[in-house]
């Protein structure tokens, strides 16, 4: 009895040994990337130029201050080519080094937000003055997938 006590004991490590191994061996087909925080914006119908003399000015000012003080690694700025309404018609995209970085760095990056676009009064302010033009549909944080 003490036998078959001692067998099944060493086919059940037996087991968990190859169990092991296997999931050891997993491929992975990427390695991760930087992290990327999306925003979906549906610039209301005929505001487009309003919406976007915005973004060439305040956006890109706040956004440029982030990047030269390395809270953000770059950003990009994309634009449907069809306006359906249905859906988003412009996506911003802002690239951080890590999520460590991202979360570490949010306190400076907010008090340099106050340097390039004002206080919280005028910040909210902004946003009420875009809501008339634009709506934020969305957004999402994400890491980028950098295939093998």
């Amino acid at each position: 009895m003490k036998s078959t006590t001692r067998a099944a004991l060493w086919s059940v490590l037996l087991v968990l040994l190859v169990a092991c191994s296997a999931g050891a061996q997993i491929y992975r087909y990427y390695k991760p990337g930087t992290i990327w925080t999306v925003t979906a914006i549906r610039m209301k119908a005929g505001m487009d130029q309003a919406y976007l003399q915005y973004v060439d000015t305040q956006l890109k000012k706040d956004e440029d201050a982030q990047v030269k003080a390395g809270y953000e690694k770059s950003y990009r700025i994309l634009r449907t080519l069809d306006d359906d309404n249905a859906s988003w018609n412009l996506l911003i995209l802002r690239e951080f080094t890590s999520l460590a970085s991202l979360e570490a760095n949010e306190e400076k990056a907010d008090a340099l937000t106050h340097q390039t676009a004002g206080d919280d009064q005028a910040l909210m302010k902004g946003y009420e003055d875009r809501s008339k033009v634009r709506e934020v549909l969305w957004s999402k944080t994400t890491r980028e997938l950098l295939l093998k």
